[in-house]
Order: structure tokens, then C-alpha cells, then sequence
């Protein structure tokens, strides 16, 4: 309960304790007291009555400015005050009706549609009640949520924060791995500065030739021919 609302709830028990209590208390011991052949339903205990219904209207008077618009507790006791107003009026008043008797004349008063009419006006009050937390039950929904939204991160500042799980080591690949070794660049000693002569190279392979040369006129012709088609000499061997 804000400082404020503690404010209004005791400036609210000031007064409805002096309109409600204090004031009708005095003044219907002031009307008993100066006209005693006047009498009600309620009359022999009227100033009990006041006291007992006027705590109760500021009893829920003051608790009902003591809770935020917009709350269930807030409308509980504003439509609780109204039925006790309602209550304390009908009391107050007879229901409506009185009676005076002064010898040898008797009067009676009945003021009960009045007092009705009365009743009636003071019940709509609690449309008004009503109408408050309606229009203020969002805004008590909102700082709701917002409270609770702020106590979870409060929590979860406060809660370590849980371990990061470790990563699953990866298999060994088999195969040699070069990143171990040196990337620096490096000078490869040749074969003759350590003494290794290196092998003879093969013999040239012999030519196979795939004509014939005639040995008189000079023309080639085909391996398969034993006479030369030019001058009609033979060919005394397969190859020249």
C-alpha cells in the first residue's frame, strides 16, 4: 500500500465516521430528547443501530480506498458500503414511517415511497463502483504481468547460469597429418653433390623402315614387291 492510498484511506475514515456516526448519533439524541412522543420501528435502539451500521459503512468505506481501482477487493467493499448505507438509511429512518401522539392528538407519517425513491438513488451508487473497475481492471492486468515478468529476471540474474556442455571430441583421422612440420622453405641437395651417378640411358631403339628402294631408279615402293615398277628391276633383298 502506497503512502498515498494510506492517506486517503485515514482521510476517508475521518469523515465518514463524523457523517455516519458522530452527526446522527447527536442528532437523534437531540430529536428524543426534545420530542419523546415521537417514535419509530426503530426508535427505543436508534442510536445503537447508527453506531453498529455506521462502523461497518467506515469500516468498507475506508478499505475500499485503501485497494487500487481496479481490483476485486476495491469493488467488494464499495458495492459492501453501498448495501450499508442503504441499510443505515432505512434504519435511520423508520422505513419511512412515524408516529407522533400529543394528547389528545395522534399523527402518523408515512414516508416510505419517499424513502424508497430515496434507496433507490442511493443503490446507484454501485453503477458508479461498477464502472470503476471496469475501467480500471486492465491497468491492474498489465502491472501484474509486468511485476511478474520483473521477479523472473530478478530470479534469473540471481540462478548461476548453467555450464555450457563441452564439445564431443572428434575422431582421430588416421591418415599422416603435415601440420606438424615446418612451413619454412628449405634447399633439396642434388643427387651428384652426395656421390650417386645417376644410370647410363638406354641404347636408341632401330627403325623398322616400311618401304623398299629400287637400287636402279631410286623409287620407293612397298615391302610386299619383288620387282620395282618404274625400270622392272628386282629387288634382291626385303630391306635397303
Amino acid at each position: 500500500m502506497t503512502r498515498s492510498r494510506i492517506s486517503d484511506a485515514t482521510w476517508t475514515a475521518f469523515t465518514e465516521s463524523i457523517r455516519f456516526v458522530v452527526v446522527p448519533i447527536l442528532l437523534v439524541n437531540l430529536v428524543m430528547t426534545n420530542y419523546p412522543s415521537l417514535t419509530t420501528a426503530f426508535m427505543p435502539n436508534l442510536a445503537t443501530y447508527v453506531l453498529i451500521i455506521g462502523g461497518f459503512i467506515v469500516g468498507a468505506s475506508t478499505l475500499e480506498c485503501a485497494n487500487k481501482p481496479g481490483t476485486y477487493k476495491r469493488l467488494l467493499f464499495g458495492l459492501s458500503a453501498v448495501a450499508f448505507v442503504c441499510f443505515w438509511t432505512f434504519v435511520l429512518f423508520g422505513g419511512g414511517i412515524a408516529e407522533f401522539s400529543y394528547t389528545p392528538y395522534y399523527v402518523r407519517f408515512d414516508m416510505s415511497k419517499i424513502l424508497y425513491i430515496v434507496l433507490i438513488g442511493i443503490a446507484l451508487k454501485a453503477l458508479l463502483v461498477v464502472q470503476t473497475f471496469t475501467s480500471n481492471k486492465h491497468l491492474v492486468v498489465e502491472e501484474h504481468v509486468r511485476r511478474k515478468a520483473e521477479k523472473a529476471e530478478k530470479v534469473q540474474k540471481t540462478v548461476p547460469s548453467a555450464p555450457r556442455p563441452r564439445p564431443t571430441s572428434r575422431a582421430v583421422s588416421r591418415a599422416p597429418s603435415f601440420a606438424s612440420l615446418s612451413k619454412a622453405a628449405f634447399r633439396v641437395t642434388a643427387d651428384d653433390e652426395v656421390g650417386y651417378e645417376p644410370p647410363p640411358p638406354p641404347p636408341p631403339k632401330a627403325t623398322v623402315q616400311d618401304y623398299k628402294e629400287c637400287p636402279v631408279c631410286g623409287v620407293k615402293a612397298s615391302l610386299r614387291e619383288t620387282t620395282c615398277k618404274h625400270c622392272g628391276a628386282w629387288f634382291s633383298g626385303p630391306f635397303k
